[in-house]
């Protein structure tokens, strides 16, 4: 007798999150009869029943998704066999190239939560527990499908107990690759007394963490933080903390509003920026003359573990929700400037002058990768650095395009690939200037390369020729499309949001190459998406300066600069500078090969000098994050800009007030303000004269929150669509997307280029 079969194939995030035993309980409470398998093309689920029921399947199959399950195609086949099935069964996985994606590493589940500090469970105090729902997962993945003899967990076999989850369809552990437990899994080379007791006493401890080496130490104890900055020669760039709850952020620490509190829980774990409390016992050295705090909450059971001992092992469970003033500083081991560390060889050799204690464990990480880092503006949660928890995942595109290998930008890089109408975004590599971060660039692109099996047909990469991102990209014997920095960062929107049509972009950031060979960063561009032309229409008013690549780590340089472009006296603090009279007769010699810029980030550079705030950037930005943390509010002054003939925007009358200010503050309010409101002209009045109502606006300079917020708004209340980047950075951490997309509808539209 012929029977109705229906063969339903999902893909999207399905492997590795619980979903086939998700499938196998729905099946039973529905008394269906088959099977569930996972496959190259996605995970199969077989039923022997009508169409209707089958329909019914799937409805619940959506709504009861396993947590961090993600369905993005459902496909369903109906065909009639003489085969009849008597029972509903999970079987073996067929090998073969995986068109399933990878999850990303997840912060421990409830569920697991309460297991570790339950003495009657086997995974008591255990720092490696995980399910189903949580744990790590991209980090410890070798190769594809998702197995446990293809994960840095093949080395530790089951013992009898976790051996009875895994198989158990019933259990969260069934199929959990990453199971185990005290007797058969990974172990720490230290105890967590021995860790809490060296943090109690202002030790710097160094940790292996889920997805790399992190660097703990007492957040309230300023001797201890001192001594981090000394050894990591780090003496001013804010250091990211852990605090065990949120209710302890709000008391204590940091204004948490309820976005915030929900995007610190989320499955990222992301550090999070909150504005800082004037009365909280934290070390001011942790970000000396910012007010805002990086925080996040414990990730794995291990950070539980260890708050556990630092609060003198509490009993029960109600403490986990109480409010401690307790934090530490956890940040990424590595040498300065250099990728986060994950390898035990190399913590105990790069590490040894940095830590007191190097704690290690006998689990590899397949792959490394940094905290991601978000802030909440104008209702958004955005990425500033778009990495653990959040990669592999994909970006959906409008339309299957060719696959396309992006190296991205030369600061903050990640890489991106295109694999049909799917845009893979790399984790935070960091700055190509050092060896250590392109054997990371390149060991990673090679990870990836071999779990999804790819093969390009071209390349995109930055337009400057004097980088590595441009060299790696010329060794393929492949198609090149070298896209300009900023057309890259609109492109990363337009990908994002598939937009179509005419648009505005506003482009604010540090440096980008322009195909003139000028050092851009404050551009105006006339998008015709449809046929991939972007034309700049307007820029910043152009700043001649002297000091290469000097300019940017010393903002008196830009400062003395604009004092001379627009014949403004120059401060008497920059007066004191030794060098400053020989710079200003250097920029007087028109003869001299100078420098030019049209960069929106010196000049905020510029503006931290002239009210003697910062003259030296220790870290990328210092300056402009320091005069940001100075405004409360902003001040408007419209008269202070002006828009040029060649649609220049010129801020002379703007610098020339803010030279004369007394008061920084103000001086900081007025300089945000009117900025804001000059921009809002400047983007208008072009919108306006080309008719269109599409606004794109991008580039680093935009994670400033006060400015966004007031470009973003204003824009809108004028009746313009504006468009950011929100799954990716807006700093150059996005490029790599935009980059991909551009280059493939080059190659799609028959553009075939080679350099």
């Amino acid at each position: 007798m012929q029977q109705t079969i229906i063969k339903i194939l999902v893909n999207g995030i399905v492997q590795g999150v619980g979903f086939r035993p998700f499938i196998y309980c729905l099946a039973k409470d529905m008394n269906l009869y088959g099977s569930v398998q996972n496959t190259p093309n996605g995970v199969e689920i077989i039923l022997q029943c009508d169409e209707s029921v089958a329909d019914i399947f799937i409805a619940k199959m959506q709504v009861k998704l396993p947590p961090l399950a993600n369905i993005e195609t459902i496909e369903k086949t109906i065909y009639q066999t003489e085969t009849k099935f008597t029972d509903f069964k999970i079987l073996e996985t067929l090998q073969g190239s995986s068109t399933t994606k990878i999850p990303a590493d997840t912060a421990i589940c409830n569920l697991c939560l309460n297991d570790i500090f339950d003495p009657q469970s086997r995974y008591y105090l255990y720092p490696y527990a995980s399910c189903t729902h949580c744990g790590p997962r991209f980090s410890t993945i070798q190769s594809l499908p998702y197995d446990r003899d293809k994960t840095t967990y093949k080395d530790f076999p089951l013992c009898d107990d976790c051996l009875a989850s895994y198989t158990n369809p019933l259990d969260r552990h069934y199929y959990a690759q990453t199971v185990a437990c005290s007797r058969c899994g990974p172990e720490l080379s230290h105890s967590f007394a021995e860790i809490s007791q060296a943090i109690k006493t202002g030790k710097i401890i160094a940790i292996k963490s889920q997805n790399g080496f992190k660097l703990v130490v007492d957040a309230t104890n300023t001797q201890a933080v001192a001594e981090l900055r000394k050894r990591k020669h780090r003496p001013n760039k804010p250091f990211a903390m852990m605090a065990l709850n949120t209710q302890s952020i709000q008391k204590h620490f940091a204004e948490v509003t309820s976005q915030q509190e929900e995007l610190l829980n989320t499955t990222i774990r992301p550090i999070v920026l909150l504005k800082r409390h004037s009365t909280s016992n934290l070390s001011k050295a942790i970000a000396p003359n910012i007010n805002q705090l990086g925080f996040m909450l414990p990730t794995t059971e291990a950070d539980y573990i260890l708050f556990y001992h630092l609060l003198n092992e509490p009993t029960g469970s109600s403490w986990l929700d109480e409010a401690y003033d307790l934090a530490l500083i956890v940040t990424s081991a590595n040498i300065s400037g250099e990728s986060i560390i994950a390898d035990n060889n190399e913590a105990y050799e790069k590490l040894k002058d940095i830590a007191d204690l190097i704690v290690t464990d006998n689990r590899d990480i397949a792959v490394k990768s940094d905290d991601s880092v978000f802030h909440t503006v104008i209702d958004k949660n955005l990425p500033i650095r778009r990495s653990r928890g959040l990669v592999p995942q994909s970006i959906q595109l409008s339309e299957s395009l060719p696959n396309i290998l992006a190296t991205g930008a030369f600061l903050k890089n990640t890489f991106c690939f295109i694999k049909d109408n799917q845009a893979f975004v790399s984790q935070h590599i960091g700055d190509m200037d050092s060896q250590a971060n392109i054997e990371f660039f390149e060991q990673s692109l090679e990870h990836f390369q071999k779990m999804f099996g790819l093969k390009f047909d071209g390349i995109a990469c930055d337009l400057h020729p004097d980088i590595y991102t441009t060299h790696f990209a010329q060794k393929f014997n492949l198609p090149i499309y070298q896209i300009q920095h900023h057309q890259a960062h609109l492109a990363a929107v337009i990908a994002e949001h598939n937009l179509q049509g005419q648009t505005i972009g506003l482009v604010l950031d540090g440096f980008g190459l322009g195909e003139d060979g000028l050092a851009r960063g404050g551009e105006l561009y006339h998008c015709d998406i449809d046929n991939l032309e972007f034309n700049r229409i307007g820029e910043l008013d152009p700043i001649e300066y002297i000091g290469a690549d000097k300019v940017a780590k010393e903002p008196w340089r830009i400062a003395l600069a604009v004092c001379h472009k627009y014949n403004l006296e120059i401060p008497n603090h920059l007066k004191e500078f030794s060098q400053t009279e020989n710079l200003i007769k250097l920029l007087q010699n028109h003869l001299l090969a100078k420098g030019k810029t049209t960069s929106m980030g010196r000049l905020f550079d510029a503006v931290s000098s002239l009210l003697d705030i910062c003259h030296i950037n220790s870290y990328e930005a210092q300056g402009a994050m320091e005069i940001e943390s100075l405004a409360n509010q902003i001040i408007v002054e419209e008269d202070l800009f002006e828009i040029s003939d060649e649609n220049r925007l010129v801020l002379k009358k703007l610098f020339k007030k803010i030279i004369k200010a007394n008061d920084k503050y103000i001086a900081s309010n007025l300089w945000h303000g009117t900025l804001a409101y000059a921009l809002v002209e400047w983007v208008s009045k072009s919108a306006q004269e080309n008719n269109i109502k599409t606004i794109i606006l991008s580039g680093g300079c935009f994670q400033n929150k006060l400015l966004l917020t007031e470009v973003y708004t204003q824009l809108k209340k004028l009746g313009l669509n504006v468009y950011i980047s929100e799954k990716v950075p807006l700093n150059d951490g996005g490029i790599s997307l935009g980059q991909a997309w551009l280059g493939a509808k080059k190659f799609k539209k028959g553009e075939l280029k080679c350099v």
